[in-house]
Order: C-alpha cells, then sequence, then structure tokens
C-alpha cells in the first residue's frame, strides 16, 4: 500500500513539475525559516544562563538625549559597581 502511494507520488511531482517545484521550494523555505527562529529564540533564551546565580543578574538602562535628536537608550555601563549601585537599589 506504501508502495503505491508513493508511485502516485512520484508520478503526480513528473507530471506537474512546475507546481512541485514550487511547491518543494517553498516548503524548504518555510522549513528554514522555523528552523532559524527557533534558534534565534533559544539562543536569546539561554543568555546569560550559565551563572549559578542568574535570577540575581540585572541589567541598567539609561536614556540619552544627545542634542538635536531623539530619545535613545543606552546600556554601555562600564564603569558602574556595586558601591555606586548600592544606596539606591534597596536589599542589593
Amino acid at each position: 500500500m506504501l508502495k503505491n502511494y508513493l508511485k502516485i507520488a512520484i508520478r503526480n511531482l513528473l507530471k506537474n513539475k512546475g507546481y512541485s517545484l514550487i511547491n518543494i521550494f517553498g516548503l524548504a523555505i518555510g522549513m528554514t525559516c522555523c528552523v532559524l527562529i527557533l534558534l534565534f529564540v533559544q539562543d536569546e533564551l539561554s543568555y546569560d544562563a550559565f551563572h549559578t546565580k542568574r535570577d540575581r543578574l540585572y541589567r541598567l538602562n539609561k536614556i540619552v538625549t544627545p542634542a538635536n535628536r531623539q530619545n535613545g537608550t543606552s546600556w554601555n555601563y562600564t564603569r558602574l559597581d556595586g558601591t555606586h549601585t548600592s544606596h539606591r537599589f534597596p536589599g542589593s
């Protein structure tokens, strides 16, 4: 029975070459996009997951307003450490 299904599928693929090519190409593109999205989501969810105290990690953001521009957000804090933030955030 499976052999008959394969015969019919191959016959239809050879009979309708253009239509089959478009369908197979669309399926391949859709599956590729799905895999790439899943890999991206997995990478984003695993960010900083290797830290032992990852539930205590925070990121500081600062709203920056350059001259003659719209508001922007910056997260490049290289000089901050616990001494600067301990009095601003209780429990740290």
